[in-house]
């Protein structure tokens, strides 16, 4: 076996204990367990506080939540395109 390495400015404490960690598997990933039947019910609990989320929407109403955040999505990336582009103008202009 081989011997461990030691450094001269090592005292031998432990910063973080690794020992419980495992590599990934490569090929087949492992998947977290099915949850408890305790946090089933404390999610039940939590979805019963939430009764705006139980409330149907009608289809005018959902088509109407969609085009907003399609919209402020589409505003924000016009956003980033014009900074770039005045980015390049800068650089052009400058360059020259």
């Amino acid at each position: 076996m081989a011997e461990k390495k030691r450094y001269d400015d090592d005292d031998g404490h432990t910063i973080a204990d690794m020992s419980g960690i495992e590599r990934t598997p490569m090929l087949i990933p492992k998947f977290p367990k099915a949850k408890s039947s305790q946090s089933e019910a404390e999610n039940a609990e939590a979805s019963d506080e939430r009764h705006w989320e139980q409330q149907g929407l009608s289809k005018q109403e959902r088509r109407s939540f969609i085009f907003g955040a399609m919209s402020a999505t589409a505003l924000i990336a016009l956003l980033f395109i014009a900074a770039g582009a005045i980015a390049i103008a800068l650089f052009i202009l400058f360059t020259r």
